[in-house]
């Protein structure tokens, strides 16, 4: 049976999302109901995906039985406080704000609140994304929920208290990933290779390296050893990276990021 889904806020995340579900078939484009404030992005939404679009939040509410709250959580609450009556006993609200509590959520919606933070690689279907509950949801609501999150990716079910600090690894990451790609491209150009070559190169060593750590299931730990020849290549590179405070700067990144996703639940 098709879910009827809908989303307030329909910005490139959501349209991800909407592009995953449409493609695994959760639901048809008729029954999946997109409010915006942006006529623009309505329209272009409509044109690629042939999904419901209205400017009437209100319009979502009535069509949908699951709904994304995908606007800015510096928004929240004001982007809501007109729905308070439009809000029924079925609704189950899935929220991809940063930093907005499941308790906060249920004050101004409904009990049945699904928290979880995606990240950009949803993309292309590559989501890496944790997420949590409140305690109203049924077995039936749980499936529903994550057959719709794991159609964009993997989606692994955490305790709240977890959720900020998945924000900053997986929430945040794919641009700390970008920056660390960004990084090798200038390495490899500034030995000598065309940027081109470069890019190509960078980019294929880091899907490659995360594919055979997954297929093969190896540690990092294992892997360096299997590329490190004594008194080879690697080493001399691993010298200079493992005698730098790269360790203890990557780590600072993703807590700075956490504590951040903190300071916006506040």
């Amino acid at each position: 049976m098709s879910l009827k889904i809908g989303f307030l806020g329909s910005g490139k995340m959501a349209k991800a999302i909407i592009l995953s579900i449409l493609k695994s078939k959760i639901s048809s484009p008729k029954d999946i109901t997109c409010h915006d404030i942006s006529e623009e992005t309505l329209s272009s939404l409509k044109e690629e995906t042939n999904v419901e679009t209205t400017t009437d939040n209100k319009v979502v509410l009535a069509n949908a039985d699951i709904i994304f709250l995908g606007f800015k959580p510096q928004n929240f609450p004001d982007a809501i406080t007109e729905l308070s009556n439009d809000i029924k006993a079925h609704h189950i609200f899935i929220s991809i704000m940063a930093g907005i509590k499941i308790d906060q959520l249920q004050h101004h919606l409904s009990p049945r609140i699904v928290r979880v933070m995606p990240n950009t690689a949803c993309l292309i279907g590559e989501m890496a994304a944790g997420y949590t509950t409140g305690d109203e949801l049924t077995s039936s609501d749980l499936e529903n929920v994550e057959k719709i999150l794991n159609a964009a990716g993997l989606a692994i079910q955490v305790n709240e208290e977890d959720m900020d600090a998945v924000t900053g690894l997986s929430g945040s990451g794919p641009a700390f990933v970008a920056r660390l790609i960004e990084y090798m491209i200038d390495g490899g150009t500034k030995a000598g290779l065309d940027p081109s070559i470069a890019r190509q190169l960078a980019l294929k060593t880091f899907s490659g390296t995360t594919r055979l750590l997954e297929q093969w299931e190896m540690s990092p730990e294992e892997l360096i050893k299997m590329v490190s020849s004594p008194n080879g290549t690697t080493v001399a590179g691993r010298e200079v990276l493992e005698n730098s405070q790269t360790k203890q700067t990557i780590e600072a990144m993703i807590v700075r990021a956490t504590e951040r996703s903190k300071e916006l639940g506040q």
